[in-house]
């Protein structure tokens, strides 16, 4: 059986935005990256938004200097991997631990 090499991130949403259709797989595990991407964004403005209403000071994770260029070189990396690769097994959908520990989360974030 062959195996089939996933894409890039980068050259699957290049893909979809020049009309090209990429194979299902590759699109799944799109969407978790760039979930993923989004997540990892609004950790980082939230963080911002905390330092700012207590009144800190700007400092590494507190200033949106580094948070621009870690948000920068966080979408570089993942532009450059293949969505599984950047996804990683620990949130693999395909990974059962990953899904009994996202069905408990989303289980107490619903009470």
């Amino acid at each position: 059986m062959a195996t089939t090499i996933m894409k890039n991130l980068g050259d699957i949403i290049e893909m979809v935005r020049n009309g090209e259709k990429p194979d299902y797989e590759e699109l799944r595990y799109a969407i978790c990256a760039m979930d993923a991407l989004m997540t990892f964004d609004r950790m980082a403005l939230m963080k911002l938004a905390e330092a700012e209403n207590d009144g800190k000071q700007p400092f590494l994770t507190y200033s949106a200097k580094y948070q621009y260029e870690e948000n920068f070189n966080r979408v570089k990396r993942a532009l450059e991997k293949s969505p599984k690769e950047f996804v990683g097994w620990n949130n693999d959908p395909e990974n059962p631990e990953f899904l009994e520990r996202r069905r408990k989360l989303l289980g107490q974030i619903k009470r």
